[in-house]
């Protein structure tokens, strides 16, 4: 192997690490960055599913909502046309409101299972379940099945959300 036929490989091989470098550092870095996954101890900070049920039949709204206050609803429209999934972020004043009420000794005392003597779904009517996780802890919130205050702060909170999503 000649001299000059080592110089070039040299500077092929240089030329190869810095374009490479520069690629990386450019491109699929910053992707990487972006591209993180959620911290699971944020997630399990609070986390909120509201499922309904009874009268509405296969056609049920339900909604998520995570720390952050970012939710997903997903309905049929009164049309018919088929599911949908609205995304976005609560208002400020009802995130605010809904961690104020959030206290495990209060979900724990509506998460309290009871035998109910009428619920709406019995006459198709329409009940919602809660589905609560907070700090690590989940407490369920049924409309029919459990000692829910619907006078509450709490449970008035979380009808606001589903106001808030029906008027969206």
């Amino acid at each position: 192997m000649k001299k000059q036929d080592l110089v070039s490989i040299l500077i092929t091989f240089a030329f190869g690490v810095f374009g490479g470098g520069y690629l990386y550092l450019t491109g699929f870095a910053p992707l990487e960055n972006k591209v993180s996954l959620p911290d699971v101890v944020a997630l399990s900070q609070f986390v909120l599913v509201s499922d309904t049920y009874g009268g509405c039949r296969d056609n049920c709204p339900s909604f998520q909502v995570v720390n952050d206050g970012s939710y997903r609803y997903l309905y049929v429209p009164t049309d018919g046309t088929g599911q949908v999934v609205r995304q976005g972020t609560l208002p400020s004043s009802i995130q605010r409101k809904l961690k104020s009420v959030l206290d495990p000794e209060k979900l724990s005392a509506q998460a309290e299972s009871i035998q109910p003597t009428s619920c709406n779904s019995f006459s198709d009517g329409v009940d919602v379940v809660y589905d609560i996780t907070l700090a690590g802890e989940q407490y369920i919130l049924d409309s029919c099945g459990t000692a829910v205050d619907r006078n509450s702060e709490l449970w008035l909170t979380l009808r606001s959300i589903w106001e808030y999503l029906q008027t969206l």
